[in-house]
């Protein structure tokens, strides 16, 4: 005997022993060696255990799964059976939902066929650029955006000037910029460089001893490197660019959801083709037909309405 159907044996004997109580109540000639549970007329099978049992798993695991299997079937089952009481006056209505469900089930998987046979998800980066353009109405800011740097170091820093002077050239020049990073990491100075992604205004500020509450935007108005002191800290920032509120986002911040847009426009596009084609099909062969005008109907029931 194979080792899966010794195992099935010995799942459906432990299952069986657990439900003991409800297979008393069937009659001996209905309760086949097969049969692990039972609710009504409805029965639980070797059958349909051995098809939803995992492969890897063995012993005490395998019988545990079984148990709350079953256990599962059973508050179904009895579930389905109380709603048949509960509801019997509203089967045609559970009848309606259920075809319903059947037929949306239906028609997604045909959706999803098509969508996998003509669906390519790759979207260029002219096709992002040419949405944005025509669409930067969909696009405006609920927050500052800010590009820029934060440096902080000991007030007691002697060349404090001329750390601030590299700064400045290091915005204009690559070669600046690592003479100054260099500096910075030699003298353990914390610099935060935010100038190749967009930060909330407001997280840019979490860096600086500057409070939140107070109204902050006029330092986006000011050139070059700004400075402040508290206590032993000194320190040195700047804003490379800035997006305000109320302004069309960076492409770079909503490329991604640009991107997303398209290939939902292309998956519906590619649904209403389908739909368009089968149904032109449909009516010049003669497989569906519409008899009446519902422009006509329409405005009959509104006349008879009023």
């Amino acid at each position: 005997m194979p080792n899966i159907m010794r195992q099935l044996l010995k799942i459906s004997v432990f299952v069986m022993l657990l439900g003991a109580v409800s297979c008393r109540e069937l009659p001996d000639y209905l309760m086949g060696d097969d049969v692990i549970a039972r609710v009504g007329g409805e029965l639980l099978t070797v059958q349909d255990i051995s098809a939803v049992v995992p492969s890897n798993l063995k012993g005490d695991d395998s019988l545990s799964f079984v148990k709350q299997y079953t256990d599962k079937w059973l508050v179904r089952q009895l579930k389905v059976n109380e709603a048949d009481e509960l509801f019997s006056g509203t089967e045609k209505d559970i009848e309606k939902l259920v075809e319903d469900y059947r037929q949306t089930l239906l028609t997604s998987k045909v959706d999803q066929y098509y969508i996998d046979q003509q669906m390519s998800d790759d979207v260029s980066q002219e096709d992002i650029t040419e949405y944005y353009n025509t669409h930067k109405s969909q696009f405006l800011l609920d927050r500052t955006l800010v590009k820029g740097r934060i440096l902080r170091f000991d007030a007691t820093y002697r060349q404090s000037t001329k750390l601030k002077t590299q700064m400045q050239k290091a915005a204009t020049s690559q070669n600046d910029d690592k003479a100054f990073s260099d500096l910075c990491a030699k003298n353990n100075f914390l610099l935060i460089d935010n100038r190749s992604e967009w930060v909330n205004f407001a997280d840019f500020l979490s860096n600086l001893p500057i409070p939140q509450s107070q109204n902050n935007e006029p330092l986006l108005d000011k050139m070059g490197v700004q400075e402040l002191k508290i206590g032993s800290d000194r320190y040195y920032f700047d804003f490379t660019s800035v997006c305000r509120k109320g302004n069309v986002a960076p492409l770079e911040i909503v490329s991604d959801n640009i991107r997303r847009i398209l290939i939902t426009q292309r998956r519906s596009q590619i649904i209403k083709s389908h739909e368009e084609q089968i149904l032109k099909s449909a009516l010049e062969d003669g497989d569906a037909k519409v008899y009446k005008n519902m422009t006509g109907i329409m405005d009959n029931e509104q006349t008879n309405k009023k």
